[in-house]
């Protein structure tokens, strides 16, 4: 028999908007190279005074594109693993079942699944409040809520609590945040406990 089933959603579901937007950042880092491809298409000398820029400021130029590149990368991994992402979690005949799914483009794929019985499970504990630079240092951050310890020592982090609402929702050190990383947290420790 299964008992009550937990789904949180960094993204609402009823939130149109909100599923353009977190589509939208995730092609963000890409907006600048199409600008480029677009200007250089119809102006022939862009090309030309790109190209003598590059020459004379070589170092310069390659460590901004190498910065780019690797904040792209980074931008883009963070939204696909943290922001269009639902997770799930319930207990069936005493197994506590974790699924992460990543739903993109109405896609739904599965990223992480745990199975875990009950009575491996020595404590459940609330996941600390992540620094404030941390924020800052990642703007699509996240902060998982529950921490699930088994006997056997292994930890396991899960359930997002920042939420893709409002800009205050989105900061995993917001009291929006708190709120809701306290309500996941006592759902899963009440469902785990029972």
């Amino acid at each position: 028999m299964k008992v009550k089933e937990l789904k949180i959603s960094p993204v609402q579901e009823s939130s149109s908007f909100s599923k353009i937007y977190a589509h939208f950042i995730l092609f963000t880092p890409f907006i600048p190279i199409i600008v480029l491809g677009i200007i250089c298409h119809y102006n022939k000398e862009v090309i030309k005074t790109l190209y003598q820029a590059f020459l004379e400021q070589k170092v310069f130029l390659i460590i901004f594109v190498i910065l780019w590149l690797w904040g792209m990368i980074n931008m883009s991994r963070e939204v696909l693993n943290y922001l269009l992402t639902e997770e799930v979690c319930y207990i069936e005949n005493k197994v506590f079942y974790y699924q992460k799914f990543r739903r993109i483009f109405g896609t739904r794929k599965i990223m992480k699944k745990l199975e875990i019985s009950l009575s491996e499970i020595l404590e459940v504990k609330e996941v600390k409040k992540p620094s404030i630079l941390y924020y800052f240092l990642n703007p699509i951050g996240h902060r998982n809520s529950v921490e699930i310890e088994t006997r056997d020592g292994k930890k396991y982090k899960i359930m997002n609590s920042v939420s893709f609402e409002n800009k205050k929702s989105q900061n995993p050190t917001s009291e929006i945040t708190d709120e809701r990383a306290r309500k996941i947290y006592n759902e899963v420790k009440n469902m785990i406990s029972k």
